[in-house]
């Protein structure tokens, strides 16, 4: 598939065979094997579905499938394929790990719709949050679904379908285990919710609570989320010191909880997207820009893929807009009528209703290392971002699938 200028777009995920999406969903068959029948999934219908063939994979790498009593799946927040690999040796534990990966994150590669679908087993096109800020088509206003979910917005409904959590938490001891300020949010309730929440502050805090969940004897099925090293890349960048310090302590932490863990336990490590740095003079405001905003009704997504909503979306406007924006930017980034994003599988096979009205009806995905802002709705320290992900290079797209020994 092609863009607006005759530029050839990365391949669409592999939605319900290799992506973040498959992940959980997978896990869950691996566990407490018997008499076990989750609720049916609302795109696969009933029984247990394992998307990936992660039996088979880990099978292939020596391992022993279907013998599982627990599953963990360690989720990393920003920490793509590429930097394990440029890095390894900051993470020697990991670097030797069994790798069942890479696998696809969702579109766009970002935190809200990968950690959606990881959690509800289906792509952004069907369980609607795709993207950092969307559309919310009840107000006709931007709508932040990360750090400024709009409080009159019931999570439950605005992400109506069941998740992983929810349909196996009748057979399973189900956690989550993080950080208390992730418990209830918006992000939390509508993408992630079933099971119960356990608080855990410190790296140590949570290794230790969660190895506790998974000796126990009762089979359980535990997500384990690490935030640190994404926050460390929006700071200082993908490549800095900082960012490779808590690559360390990641992998000792790790390591940790995997020698405190019986040998019946799976221990999965996974991350959302990846990351690239964005240099400040790369880091752009079109927020003036009125031959760029001209039919632009509204924008959102984030600043490596930008979501435009039109005021006139007849072909000719669009094809104008589209123009315009090409113009501008035709050189660094992918300019994508939506409607062909759609049809290409870029946001899954299953588009509903819902996600069409969120997601804007042109896509502007930057392919080389720069970001674009529409300042009348981000702060300014938004500007300060170093490291950003969102679009569809293979440095955002492509993460790690680690199984890590135990016993």
């Amino acid at each position: 598939m092609k863009d607006f200028c005759g530029n050839e777009l990365p391949v669409a995920p592999p939605y319900g065979a290799n992506t973040v999406a498959d992940l959980f969903e997978s896990a869950g068959t691996l566990t407490a094997q018997g008499s076990l029948t989750p609720e049916p999934h609302p795109i696969y219908g009933a029984g247990r579905h394992d998307l990936l063939g992660l039996a088979g994979r880990i099978e292939k790498a020596g391992g022993k499938p279907h013998t599982y009593r627990s599953v963990c799946v360690v989720m990393v927040d920003g920490v793509g394929e590429s930097l394990l690999r440029t890095y390894g040796s900051y993470a020697p534990f990991l670097k030797n790990a069994t790798s069942l990966g890479p696998l696809h994150s969702a579109v766009p590669s970002t935190t809200v719709a990968s950690l959606t679908s990881l959690g509800t087993s289906s792509p952004p096109g069907y369980h609607g949050m795709a993207g950092y800020e969307l559309k919310n088509p009840e107000t006709g206003q931007v709508m932040n679904q990360l750090s400024g979910w709009d409080k009159t917005v019931d999570p439950h409904l605005w992400q109506p379908h069941p998740t992983v959590f929810e349909r196996y938490e009748k057979h399973l001891d189900v956690a989550t285990v993080s950080l208390s300020k992730y418990a209830g949010t918006g992000l939390s309730e509508a993408g992630l919710r079933g099971g119960r929440f356990v608080h855990a502050q410190g790296y140590a805090a949570r290794t230790t609570l969660a190895a506790s969940l998974l000796s126990s004897r009762k089979p359980s099925l535990v997500y384990l989320y690490w935030g640190e090293l994404d926050q460390a890349g929006h700071k200082y960048g993908a490549h800095s010191q900082q960012r490779l310090e808590q690559l360390e302590e990641l992998n000792l932490a790790l390591k940790n909880l995997a020698k405190r863990l019986p040998p019946h336990v799976l221990l999965l490590v996974t991350a959302d997207h990846g990351m690239v740095d964005v240099e400040p003079t790369n880091r752009y405001d079109y927020s003036q820009d009125s031959a760029l905003l001209e039919n632009i009704e509204l924008t959102a997504g984030e600043p490596r893929m930008v979501q435009l909503h039109l005021k006139d979306t007849s072909a000719a406007a669009k094809e104008a807009t589209m123009q315009r924006w090409a113009d501008a930017w035709g050189e660094q980034a992918w300019i994508i009528d939506t409607e062909e994003a759609f049809n290409g599988g870029y946001f899954g096979a299953h588009i509903t209703e819902t996600a069409r009205a969120r997601i804007g009806e042109v896509l502007v995905a930057a392919r080389e290392p720069v970001a674009l802002y529409d300042m009348r709705h981000y702060k300014s320290h938004a500007l300060n971002m170093v490291g950003q992900h969102g679009s569809l290079t293979a440095e955002e797209t492509q993460v790690p699938l680690l199984m890590l020994p135990t016993g």
